[in-house]
């Protein structure tokens, strides 16, 4: 049974296929576009999964979609209803509401959309068709593929489908909802506003003050206390003085490119911290400490969810999904303070991720999804063929040279871009689509800066480690394999990893597993076999465009910046001196 999932017309529009409970193929449409965040139909990512499979669309059995415009059908009525009679000007509600109801004919009528895209007939498609709630998506994202039979489960995020939160427990084969928050509260919101108050307006630009949070001090948590309120039984509320999505609304631009979200936060914002600041505009302790107090906000009110669902199901295993789920700050401190002693994140937590959890909703079979690596592969042949046609002079090496090779130039301080194997599903480059370079030179973290990302200089890089080495430099040893969790170096050996260790002693890890990745664990243990350190700074392969995919993007993305090598399958390009 072939069953086909899609996130579309939503940010990180993406699709994932499932062959009788097997993944056989998930990603995202911004791999193949390039264009971040997409938003539109996921045509190319469908037509991977598909070619991947060796069927076509006339083969599948179910076809799913992350987005179920009927439900809290009754609720969204009223309060469609009593915001349009509080307003003065309806103009622009009626534009949103227009917007949203065509969002959801297009949701609503699936069948139609892929038939178009795919230029054959509505009758040749046999599939059956599901809307699968959005958090029910996140929760299945994050249980039918861990490695428990019985867990608490946690989507936390913005909005979907007027639920901002959904907890409940998964057993076997089944997931029992034990309860929700809607809208308009919403701690995702709280987080998106503010990131926008402080003068980062883009879509996904919520890592940079989880980032910007460990300069600044929490002088501001008692006003974060007052506009995002806990209550009894998990529940949270928003003091919405504070906001504007609930009375005027907030204009959403999704089509096919990168989704633009109007202003969420209120003037009630600058009354209380001051003016707001423009992008780019010198950051001062203000802005530091207004990270600091929303980023601990988070944490307590995560916490408090968290506490009580422990409470209601007395287990100790977690699956956690949804969009605040990739805050790796909050996810590290998890089992500092709360019940719990193990965790599962789905590695496309986002809205991405809900394309695998479709497939799994409706298949309700179980399988571990021991790695993220589910995209494009290419053979050398291929590789080979792309470096051709740069007219690029190029080595190649054998499986064992190739490690030790890239080895002996990162320890000598080349930055490396290394492309390897199947592109992984999610916003982390795993080791198969990253940059690397030595994490003992501190100087590293500028010159990747300088020469490739372009980064906010307060953005930390993150560490690979080999996962059995875990304990000798970090203070938690919980395997971390998708780059989703943030423990403390141990403080004896921060001084020897200076260039992935944060302001606040801590590091964004990836644990390493021969059985996950072998190229990636092989490379890394072999810059130990030359160093004695057995771990690489690890950034994704891109600048400022979403992580490369092909042969082609790789060596594109070489040209047009200052890397020093890439090895890409078993080849390798070095830049003349």
């Amino acid at each position: 049974m072939y069953v086909l999932g899609i996130n579309a017309y939503h940010g990180d529009a993406a699709a994932a296929l499932v062959h009788d409970g097997k993944l056989i193929a998930a990603v995202e449409e911004e791999r193949f576009n390039r264009v971040k965040h997409c938003a539109g139909f996921p045509e190319q990512s469908i037509r991977y999964c598909l070619d991947t499979a060796g069927i076509s669309l006339e083969d599948l059995d179910h076809i799913g979609i992350s987005r179920d415009p009927s439900a809290h059908l009754h609720k969204k009525v009223l309060f469609a209803a009593s915001r349009a009679a509080k307003q003065a000007s309806t103009a622009g509600l009626i534009n949103q509401i227009k917007d949203r109801l065509g969002n959801a004919a297009k949701i609503r009528d699936l069948k139609s959309e892929l038939a178009r895209f795919f230029n054959v007939p509505k009758s040749s498609i046999r599939a059956q068709f599901h809307n699968v709630e959005h958090h029910r998506a996140h929760l299945a994202s994050c249980f039918y593929v861990s490695p428990f039979e019985r867990a608490a489960l946690l989507s936390i995020d913005g909005f979907g489908d007027f639920i901002s939160t959904m907890w409940g427990i998964g057993q076997n084969n089944d997931i029992e909802i034990l309860g929700q928050v809607e809208y308009p509260h919403s701690i995702g919101i709280v987080y998106t506003a503010t990131t926008q108050f402080l003068g980062f307006p883009h879509y996904g630009d919520e890592g940079k003050v989880m980032g910007l949070a460990p300069y600044g001090k929490p002088r501001y948590i008692e006003q974060f206390r007052e506009i995002v309120r806990t209550d009894e039984n998990g529940q949270f509320r928003l003091n919405l003085d504070y906001f504007r999505h609930h009375a005027e609304g907030v204009e959403m631009t999704w089509d096919n490119g990168s989704p633009v979200i109007g202003r969420i936060y209120s003037d009630r914002f600058a009354e209380t911290f001051g003016p707001v600041r423009g992008p780019g505009a010198a950051l001062t302790d203000r802005e530091r400490d207004i990270a600091a107090s929303l980023q601990l906000r988070l944490e307590e009110v995560a916490f408090h969810v968290l506490t009580r669902l422990h409470e209601q199901t007395a287990l100790t295993d977690l699956g956690l999904a949804g969009g605040v789920a990739y805050n790796s700050v909050m996810n590290g401190k998890i089992l500092l303070h709360t019940p719990f002693r193990r965790v599962f994140v789905q590695p496309a937590a986002g809205d991405s991720g809900t394309a695998i959890g479709v497939c799994y909703e409706i298949t309700r079979k179980r399988e571990h999804m021991l790695s993220a690596y589910s995209g494009p592969q290419f053979s050398n042949d291929e590789i080979r063929a792309a470096l051709l046609r740069a007219k690029l002079a190029f080595e190649t090496y054998t499986d064992a040279e190739v490690t030790k090779r890239a080895a002996q130039d990162i320890a000598a301080g080349l930055v490396v871009g290394w492309f390897q194997g199947q592109m992984e599903f999610g916003p982390r480059a795993l080791g198969n689509r990253s940059i690397v370079v030595d994490p003992r030179r501190a100087e590293m973290k500028d010159i990747l800066n300088d020469r490739i990302k372009k980064r906010e200089p307060f953005r930390p890089f993150a560490p690979s480690i080999l996962e059995e080495r875990v304990g000798d430099y970090f203070e938690q040893t919980h395997p971390a394999p998708t780059m989703l969790m943030v423990y403390q170096v141990r403080s004896e050996r921060r001084g020897e990893i200076p260039a992935v260790t944060h302001v606040d002693g801590s590091g964004r890890l990836q644990t390493v597993s021969r059985a996950v990745n072998d190229r990636y664990y092989q490379l890394i243990s072999d810059f130990n076999e030359l160093t004695g350190v057995p771990v690489l700074l690890n950034t994704s392969f891109n600048e400022n465009e979403p992580i490369v995919c092909t042969p082609d993007h790789a060596i594109d993305c070489f040209l047009k910046t200052r890397m020093d090598a890439l090895y890409i399958g078993n080849q390798a390009v070095r830049r003349e001196p």
